[in-house]
């Protein structure tokens, strides 16, 4: 994909078209990633019956200029005279782009015939993304962009306020997933991500992506790989537009992995169960520690793991969603893949 350097803005509207650019091409770097194990992607829908490849091009569509919208909503956010509540600036900030959340997914619903496509994403990528507005409005240099600044404002923003919600579940029965959840395992989901800053990304997704771009120059990364398996030469000593689209694919695909060996995904227990969580963390951390795409007993591990996730109707979705959100902030950040 074109990369586009978010360092080089001369105006707010080259800003927002630039970040709307970026928040695309996450999404669509996220489903044309391939294999994925029990996900949609090109070769097949996963362990979905509901939705295709097609379905979150279309998602893709409607959904992003919602995100940019959330984008500028912290990029122009003002406070307005007089409020008097207990919530701060950024509190507040948050509270204002949940109608813009809910006009998203209304605009995903037209797009899809109500299929859930990008339901957490349009949470977690708007949080993000207004994270990033809030700080550019209030800052001049030239780093526009700063991971650990935007994940501490997403934090700032959403924590007291996402720690509310779970008071008022303990006070009713579930009436959803996401609450059925917590009250069976104590899983928080990713609003416990918000609330400590999404110490997935932080902690696992942006290093493992930085990691594997940085693979062709760490020799040490390249001998740890094959001291256990075949490494992919042909991604690392060849040039070319294809080559270029193969070792974007690999960077992606070995990322989710590292995500999926972590993350207590709540889209896998929401269709099946606890041990199936485990086991799916056991065997993406094995995939993890063979290099996943760059070795060749990575690939092979990961295209049997489809086949598995696709049997026992495992969907690591919630892992997709923190792939997609990784890839938009180092693009955000100024790093080129190729």
């Amino acid at each position: 994909m074109q990369f586009v350097d978010t360092k080089k803005v001369h105006n707010r509207d080259e800003l927002v078209e630039i970040v709307g650019w970026h928040v695309r091409n996450a999404l669509l770097g996220e489903v044309y990633a391939t294999p994925k194990p029990g996900l949609v992607d090109r070769r097949d829908t996963g362990a979905h019956s509901d939705m295709t490849y097609e379905t979150f091009l279309a998602s893709t569509e409607a959904i992003t200029p919602y995100l940019v919208k959330m984008f500028e909503y912290g990029l122009d956010y003002v406070d307005t005279p007089g409020v008097q509540d207990d919530h701060t600036s950024e509190e507040r900030a948050f509270l204002g782009i949940r109608s813009i959340g809910v006009e998203a997914e209304r605009a995903m619903n037209a797009a899809t015939g109500h299929v859930n496509t990008h339901k957490g994403m349009i949470f977690t990528m708007g949080i993000i993304l207004a994270a990033a507005g809030l700080i550019i409005s209030r800052k001049r240099d030239e780093q526009l962009f700063n991971i650990d600044e935007i994940l501490n404002m997403g934090r700032t923003m959403t924590a007291r306020i996402l720690e509310q919600d779970f008071v008022e579940m303990n006070k009713r029965e579930p009436v959803s997933h996401g609450e059925l959840l917590y009250h069976k395992y104590g899983e928080r989901g990713i609003r416990g991500q918000a609330i400590d800053g999404f110490p997935i990304i932080r902690t696992m997704g942006i290093p493992a992506m930085r990691r594997y771009l940085s693979i062709k120059d760490d020799t040490a990364l390249r001998a740890e790989i094959e001291e256990r398996g075949t490494l992919r030469t042909d991604l690392l000593d060849t040039e070319g537009s294809m080559r270029n689209e193969h070792f974007e694919n690999a960077v992606n695909i070995s990322t989710l992995i590292s995500i999926m060996s972590r993350l207590d995904d709540t889209n896998v227990l929401t269709r099946s169960s606890y041990e199936d969580m485990k086991w799916l963390q056991s065997e993406s951390a094995r995939i993890e520690r063979l290099g996943a795409c760059f070795s060749l007993e990575g690939v092979a591990l990961i295209e049997g793991l489809n086949k598995k996730c696709i049997e026992k109707n495992i969907s690591p979705g919630g892992a997709a969603d923190i792939l997609a959100v990784t890839i938009l902030l180092l693009k955000l950040e100024g790093v080129k893949y190729v």
